[in-house]
């Protein structure tokens, strides 16, 4: 299915990222065609203008000093020498009459010089942009009056700035298009080199989709992003390999837990029903089958209390919880269990209130979990202790007894699911206890802690972060 989605080029982000490349490049090549065009037609007319101006003032010197005649000869020599289809001079009376002109035979259809109030006054100059029948470009004009009312007309054509304009869009379209084709590439090249990542981690998911969860996305360090995305890919990997095996290991143990009460109950029910048959024998397997129920219920419901709380979706509150009223009503409530069995149990509780944030009944039932067990596995004549006190910003909470203690082969397995110690197979459980409490915990931003020698005993310290005053 991947293959499949992958051969689709136009869906695929690369070309998306691609096409917005090119798009931007071409709006940003437009901008500075726009740019130059602008100032490139800005600067050929003033140029033109800066022209005709400077050549009508020759113009009006020489009419000063030489006359009219003068200025007939220069019209015919300028107008041969730039070409009498180029430009034009035009010499007006105060009365708009054309006294001198030059070969007008290509401007036939240029008309009288037209009225305008900016010949009111001395000294006074219009510039002009007319397009004149039977010319193909237009024409840039001046006019410019005389000191003494006469009115000098000077035409040019602005065939050659519009030629130049022409071959500068020609150019452009052209460029433009070399431009946007080698961006297009490039912009290609970086896109796949910038999504290599991301097709990297696809095709691990396809491997990891077929069974393959041992496959990792490797780290080429080609772009911070891209490497994060790896290695949150990888966690996740290493998270859901965790996991499976975790499931695994538990339905192993669970098969091997649930085996033995219904086994149990089969061999209650199968030695009352081959043996005597009266009442009081049904009585006593009932009983013992009501017993061996709620073992499994309790198995049961604390695996989904374990396994709502590892994986987060169990509703966990968060109230303002004294630690040191949870130790004190624990110990109170252990007290007559442990002198049964006689054990010196001591407290050793903070006088102000260790608060921190998290479920009353949850933390309750961790406290009496580890004072269960450390009652549990304290021979007479043994002491457990137990104390909470803050340190920096932390609720410390420890059990401390003066028991059998954990072997260092043990230790590391003791929050294992259904895990059960040699020392421990004799004693009443089934191996949940320790995993609900350190899932609890762990669930509150805490941790538990253990150290443990054999023959001397163990302590459990649980941290909690202590409650903000703010």
């Amino acid at each position: 299915m991947y293959l499949k989605k992958k051969s689709s080029l136009f869906r695929t982000v690369t070309f998306r990222l691609t096409l917005w490349y090119v798009a931007l490049f071409g709006m940003l090549l437009f901008v500075v065609f726009l740019v130059i065009y602008i100032v490139l037609t800005s600067g050929l007319g003033q140029r033109t203008d800066e022209y005709l101006l400077s050549t009508a003032k020759e113009f009006e010197a020489l009419y000063s000093t030489d006359g009219i005649e003068a200025l007939r000869a220069e019209f015919q020599r300028e107008s041969e020498s730039k070409g009498i289809k180029r430009v034009f001079y035009r010499f007006f009376s105060p009365q708009q009459e054309v006294l001198v002109s030059s070969e007008l035979s290509s401007w036939s259809e240029l008309g009288a010089l037209p009225i305008h109030p900016i010949y009111s006054s001395n000294g006074e100059v219009m510039f002009e942009t007319i397009s004149v029948p039977g010319q193909r470009h237009k024409v840039r004009t001046i006019f410019k009056k005389t000191v003494n009312a006469h009115i000098i007309q000077i035409g040019a054509t602005l065939q050659e700035n519009e030629s130049l304009m022409e071959k500068y869009r020609e150019t452009f379209i052209i460029a433009l298009g070399m431009l946007l084709f080698c961006g297009g590439f490039v912009g290609w090249i970086v896109a796949r080199r910038a999504m290599s990542g991301v097709e990297r981690v696809a095709q691990t998911a396809v491997r990891i989709g077929k069974g393959n969860l041992s496959r990792r996305v490797p780290l080429w360090k080609k772009g911070q992003e891209i490497d994060d995305l790896a290695m949150a890919f990888n966690d996740m990997l290493e998270r859901i390999q965790a996991l499976v095996r975790e499931m695994k290991e538990v339905t192993d143990n669970i098969a091997h837990d649930l085996l033995s009460p219904i086994t149990c109950i089969r061999g209650i029910a199968e030695t009352t029903l081959t043996g005597e048959q009266n009442l009081n024998s049904y009585r006593e397997m009932a009983g013992m089958v009501v017993e061996e129920s709620d073992r499994l219920v309790e198995i049961i419901n604390t695996m989904l209390e374990i396994a709502r709380t590892d994986s987060g979706v169990a509703e966990l509150s968060k109230e303002t919880v004294d630690v040191g009223k949870i130790i004190h009503d624990a110990c109170e409530l252990f007290l007559p269990m442990a002198e049964e069995q006689g054990i010196r149990l001591e407290l050793d509780a903070p006088m102000k209130p260790l608060t921190v944030l998290g479920d009353l009944a949850r933390l309750q039932r961790v406290v009496a979990n580890l004072l269960d067990n450390a009652i549990k596995f304290t021979p007479a004549g043994g002491k457990v202790l137990v104390s909470a006190q803050a340190i920096d910003s932390q609720a410390k909470v420890e059990v401390i007894d003066t028991g059998v203690g954990i072997t260092n082969k043990e230790l590391p397995r003791i929050f294992e699911r259904f895990y059960r110690g040699d020392r421990s197979r004799s004693t009443p459980g089934n191996g949940l206890g320790l995993s609900l409490a350190k899932a609890i915990v762990q669930a509150y931003n805490g941790d538990i802690i253990v150290k443990s020698s054999p023959g001397k005993g163990s302590k459990f310290i649980i941290v909690l972060p202590l409650k903000s005053s703010k």
